[in-house]
Order: structure tokens, then C-alpha cells, then sequence
């Protein structure tokens, strides 16, 4: 049998894009190996968001010249194909196969038929996965990701996802439904539904935003399983939602809800379409509505424009309206994005000092946050073991990105399987805990 390695860059989103081509090297027979010299083909699925994500992409293709050179077949997918699609001969003359996000659907045809160089490349609107895809699952029997919808209408300023990933297209409620069926039939517990937005999902196909339908059709499905919602624009998540996820049986409330900033200014700037006081209530809503929820967001830092005074704006909001999970990423100016050319340009030094300082601060909040915890009990999944320590996550921890929960356990604990534990320490972000 045929063996290929798989290399999976960037986002949640972009894993599954993997398991889908996996899917389809599965039809033409091929096994996985996760070492380079013993496989026939090794495939790189990229990402190109930001330039440090670029720089690796890059970095991780050139690697691949050297199995170039022992016969393998290179062949590079995703994001990184379609921003650059116009320099990839340049770059990398060695590579056999190059595949965008939009071609996936014909990704076989082009396998058998190419010849060195081949380049595919279209705009993404023209590949939506759908359940008939077959998906080799390479994230733990007990969790996984479904995307509802590719693409994205929001056309913040500094975003090149619209670019890479084209206009948002949503899978329907059935299709969605279906999958998430058989994956429940299959032993999964733990549904994370993602996209570029979920809180537009449907909107194209539906005529208004639709979360709300997909969530009450999901939450009938039988089963015992939970469903974390991901990638929640702030603006969008109404009343309603929170309602229904508050009485649901499933639905963990787990917001994750990229900010990006709270100065009002710097959101118009951004093209974001809300306000630092809609933030605050919004942020006061949830705190009300839910007697435990895990807020997550995250922020840009050194966006242009942003003076002294917006940062500590911003310094001073995360100390009154703290989150448990905290992302902050420097602004990058990205070619084709209106940000690339504003004036007010922050330096580089000052982007990092601002990321050193806000991290800081949070670090004290989180460890606030946590110690609160101590003495509570939760019902976690085990989800590794390093030496005599298992890794678990309960409702609070989305997978690969949040902290763990640590337990010290002589006793033998299998992945994937649910237990409660009662949390006796509280560090910075991580939490020990005691089987009960």
C-alpha cells in the first residue's frame, strides 16, 4: 500500500480541510505515516493569515526539498496556494502539485493527471465539504471539529481571509445535522462547530443569520455529547441565542468572541461594526445570564492609530471586564488589505511591548480567575498522559488552545474517558485537579 505523510498548518479550519484531503488519499489507497522517508507522497496543507503563519508555511515547504531529492512526491495545499498562487513556481521549483482551498473537489483528478509544477488555484467560493466527504478523522476519537460555513463577509480591514477563502458559503442545517449524527453514533462526546464566524452561519443560503435553527435542530440529536461553539462575532450574539444556550442540555457556554480592540475609534479603523459599550453589555449580559461561563476573546495590538491612550484604554478594560482566555496577536500590515496602507503605522518595538505588558497584566487576572475555582468539581475528558499526570479538559477548555487540568492519578485513566475531578491548585493558566 502507498504511503503519505501529512503536515497540517494553522487553524481548527484548516484541520479539517486536512481530514478531508486525507479522506480522499484514503479512496485512492494510500495509508499515513507520520515519518518522511517512509512515505510515497507527503502533502503540506498551509496557512497564510499573517505573515508569521506565511514565514512557516515557507519554512516547512523548503524542508521538503531534501525528500524531493529521495523520489517522494511533494505536493502543497491551502491558504499559502491561493494568496500566492502567481510565486509559487518561483519559490519552490520542486514541488509536483500545487492545490487551493477552492479546487479541493477535484483534488484526486489532479493527483493521477499531474505533471510537475501543475498549478490549481481558483477562487475559494467554488469548495464547500458537505458529509458525502469522507473525513479521516486525525484529532481523538472523542472531540472534533465540524465547520458549518467557509468563507467570510465581514471584510475586516487587516483580514485577508476573504481574499484567500472567498464570500461566506453555509452548509445546511441537514447536511450539518447528519454529520453530526454519525459522529455521535460513532462515539464522539464533544462537537466543536467553528467557521469564520459562526454568528453569520446560514445567512447566504437562509436569508438571515441561522445559528439559532442549527443549534435547536442539534441540540434533538440523542446522545451524550456536548456542542462548544466557536469563532462568535461580538455583535451577533443576541438574546435569543443566549436563552437557548442557557436552557440547553448540550451547548457549553464556552464564548469565544474575538474583540480585537474596545477603543471605538480603533474598531472603525478596523471595520469592526460595534462599539466599546455594546462590548460592555454584552460582557455584563453573559456574566448575568450565566452563573459559570468561559469568556475567551482576543486583541491586536499596535493597530495604527493606537497611541498610548487607546492601549491603556484597552489595559484598563480587561482589569474591569476580565476574560478567562486571552489571545494577543501584533498587527500586521498584510498586501491586499485596506490597514496595509493607513497612515499612523505603530513600530515593530512598540507592537511587542505592548503585547509584553497586556500578556502581564492578564497573567494576574487569569490566576484571579483560577484560584476562584479551587474547591469546585467538574467533569472532564482525558485527553493525555505525560509520566504520572493525566491532561484533561472540562467545559471550560476548548481543545489545542485553553490550558489543561492536571491530575495526579496512580490509577489507570484511558483517553477519552469522562470523570469528575475537584480542583485543588490554581497556576497562571493551568489547574490541578483531584479524581472524586
Amino acid at each position: 500500500m502507498k504511503k503519505a505523510r501529512i503536515i497540517s498548518l494553522g487553524c481548527a479550519k484548516n484541520l479539517v480541510d486536512t481530514e478531508i484531503l486525507m479522506g480522499m488519499l484514503k479512496e485512492k489507497n494510500y495509508d499515513f505515516t507520520p515519518i518522511e522517508e517512509e512515505a510515497d507522497l507527503i502533502l503540506i496543507n498551509t496557512c497564510a493569515f499573517i505573515s508569521p503563519a506565511s514565514k512557516e508555511t515557507e519554512e516547512n515547504i523548503l524542508e521538503l526539498f531534501k525528500y524531493k531529492k529521495l523520489g517522494k512526491k511533494i505536493i502543497v495545499c491551502g491558504c499559502y496556494v491561493e494568496r500566492f498562487k502567481d510565486k509559487l513556481r518561483e519559490f519552490f521549483p520542486f514541488v509536483d502539485l500545487f492545490v487551493g482551498p477552492g479546487e479541493y473537489e477535484k483534488f484526486n483528478i489532479y493527483l493521477e493527471n499531474s505533471s510537475s509544477q501543475n498549478i490549481f488555484s481558483s477562487p475559494a467560493s467554488n469548495f464547500l465539504y458537505t458529509n458525502s466527504h469522507k473525513r479521516f478523522h486525525i484529532t481523538p476519537k472523542h472531540w472534533t471539529y465540524v465547520k458549518i460555513s467557509e468563507g467570510c463577509n465581514n471584510f475586516c480591514n487587516y483580514c485577508t481571509i476573504p481574499q484567500i477563502r472567498g464570500s461566506l458559503r453555509s452548509r445546511s442545517i441537514n447536511d450539518i445535522e447528519r454529520e453530526v449524527r454519525n459522529l455521535v453514533d460513532e462515539g464522539v462526546k464533544e462537537v466543536n462547530l467553528i467557521a469564520q464566524d459562526t454568528t453569520r452561519y446560514g445567512e447566504d443560503i437562509y436569508g438571515k443569520p441561522s445559528l439559532l435553527e442549527l443549534l435547536r435542530i442539534l441540540e434533538k440529536i440523542s446522545g451524550d455529547f456536548r456542542i462548544r461553539i466557536l469563532y462568535s462575532y461580538p455583535s451577533r450574539l443576541n438574546n435569543e441565542i443566549l436563552d437557548f444556550i442557557k436552557n440547553s442540555e448540550k451547548i457549553v457556554p464556552y464564548f469565544d468572541i474575538p474583540l480585537q480592540h474596545v477603543n471605538n475609534n480603533i474598531l472603525r479603523l478596523m471595520g469592526r461594526n460595534y462599539t466599546k459599550e455594546q462590548i460592555i453589555d454584552l460582557w455584563e449580559k453573559l456574566r448575568k445570564t450565566f452563573k459559570e461561563c468561559v469568556l475567551r476573546t482576543t486583541f491586536i495590538l499596535g493597530f495604527p492609530g493606537e497611541g498610548d491612550k487607546e492601549f491603556e484604554e484597552l489595559l484598563d478594560f480587561i482589569e474591569n471586564y476580565p476574560f478567562e482566555r486571552v489571545g494577543v496577536f501584533p498587527f500586521y500590515p498584510e498586501v491586499g488589505t485596506k490597514a496595509y496602507n493607513f497612515s499612523n503605522q505603530v513600530e515593530e518595538k512598540i507592537k511587542k511591548q505592548r503585547v509584553d505588558i497586556l500578556m502581564k497584566k492578564q497573567q494576574k487576572i487569569s490566576k484571579k480567575l483560577n484560584e476562584a475555582l479551587v474547591g469546585k468539581v467538574f467533569e472532564v475528558f482525558i485527553e493525555q498522559k505525560i509520566n504520572n499526570y493525566y491532561l484533561a479538559r472540562s467545559f471550560r477548555e476548548a481543545p489545542e488552545v485553553d490550558p489543561w487540568i492536571i491530575i495526579h492519578d496512580s490509577n489507570k485513566l484511558n483517553i477519552g474517558e469522562k470523570i469528575k475531578v475537584r480542583i485543588v491548585k490554581a497556576g497562571i493558566y493551568d489547574l490541578w485537579g483531584k479524581k472524586v
